[in-house]
């Protein structure tokens, strides 16, 4: 993927944010991220959705993200579903960004507009996507580059495979799953991401308690030790395509190849053959049901991590609504979601349920997972 944010543009195109100072059309970068000042004379931000900006003064547009506070959202999704990059930029599921020439996008039909006034696209309750102190979403130790948050480190080079480690199974570990006793399966969808990933996986050792990933494909090779490591503490890893690919947009044989190629990255990175997928966005209709031959996990509680990032607000749409048998859906990629787990797994087990794999209570309660079925839950 191209580099949209040299230093010399950056030179050209940011505008310090200095107290009392005078402001200028541009790109302001604040102690928690940066913003997009579309008045001359004040500070005025762009927010509330996608708009067509020259990032790097090439001539070439590129579709950007704000937030409902005006800050560029950067590593995520979106509320419509897109994908953006660690630049802020709208990409499609192979990673390539989209500019005013690309076609139909999430605008629409692109090159309506390239002035940046805000053309919708939904809002975005989300905290800013960089916090004082902390790295850019998406990154993390490294060589140093440039990169529209300023100078910002990659993840280091992915550690030598390790040997494969197969998926502990009841029985080897000791670990015993009561049928009669309450039980509620945590599920985390789009990892590995090694920050909040490695701190959820923290909280769930330090409580005993297994939860279910569900992992993308393409992302994987850059995080193996992640993965290993949950496989070697026994979670399930389940497939959530190689790209985050919608489905139902997709042909049969392109549907089978995200399933595909989804399976066999995840193994290469040590997290064995999935046995289990969850769609993307849950999406689905008659061509995925016909093309997915696995099990296919839904959920009965969805927190909307993604879309609000509040720990709190997680952490209530968890305590308020669980049951035995729910399958919780959260997902791995923020710090926010972190946070709440650290509290939801010990109310949960002070509630006296049993934190399981998807597999687990499928088995505990008498219910065989079958390809081609979607499960919502285990009552």
């Amino acid at each position: 993927m191209r580099k949209l944010w040299a230093a010399a543009a950056l030179t050209a195109v940011m505008t310090c944010a200095a107290a009392g100072s005078a402001f200028a059309q541009g790109w302001v970068q604040t102690d928690i991220g940066w913003r997009y000042a579309s008045d001359e004379n004040n500070a005025v931000w762009l927010n509330d959705g996608w708009h067509w900006l020259d990032g790097n003064k090439d001539g070439v547009s590129e579709c950007y993200y704000f937030n409902a506070d005006g800050y560029m959202l950067a590593s995520a999704e979106t509320p419509d579903h897109y994908r953006v990059n660690a630049d802020g930029a709208w990409v499609n599921d192979a990673g390539a960004v989209q500019t005013k020439t690309a076609g139909p996008g999430p605008l629409g039909s692109v090159g309506a507009s390239q002035t940046g006034q805000n053309l919708g696209g939904g809002t975005q309750q989300s905290q800013p996507a960089q916090t004082q102190g902390n790295p850019a979403p998406g990154t993390g130790t490294g060589t140093a580059v440039s990169g529209p948050f300023g100078v910002v480190t990659p993840e280091p080079e992915p550690e030598a495979a390790a040997p494969e480690v197969a998926e502990e199974q009841p029985a080897a570990t000791g670990r015993v799953i009561d049928p009669n006793l309450p039980m509620v399966a945590l599920t985390y969808d789009d990892g590995p991401q090694t920050g909040a990933g490695n701190r959820i996986l923290d909280t769930l050792a330090a409580y005993g308690a297994k939860a279910t990933f569900f992992l993308v494909g393409d992302r994987c090779a850059s995080r193996a030790a992640e993965v290993q490591r949950m496989v070697a503490e026994g979670h399930e890893v389940g497939n959530h395509t190689y790209g985050h690919a919608y489905l139902q947009k997709l042909g049969a044989a392109e549907i089978r190849s995200q399933i595909s190629r989804g399976s066999d990255a995840i193994a290469a990175a040590g997290g064995g053959t999935p046995a289990l997928v969850r769609l993307p966005g849950g999406n689905k209709n008659s061509t995925v049901l016909a093309n997915v031959n696995y099990p296919m996990i839904q959920w009965s509680i969805d927190t909307r991590d993604w879309e609000h990032r509040n720990a709190q607000k997680t952490i209530n749409e968890v305590l308020s609504k669980v049951r035995d048998g729910d399958i919780v859906l959260m997902h791995e990629l923020y710090d926010a979601t972190a946070t709440a787990t650290e509290t939801i797994v010990p109310e949960l087990i002070a509630r006296g349920y049993q934190l399981v794999t998807v597999s687990e209570m499928a088995a505990a309660k008498g219910v065989p997972l079958e390809a081609g079925k979607l499960y919502y839950n285990f009552r």
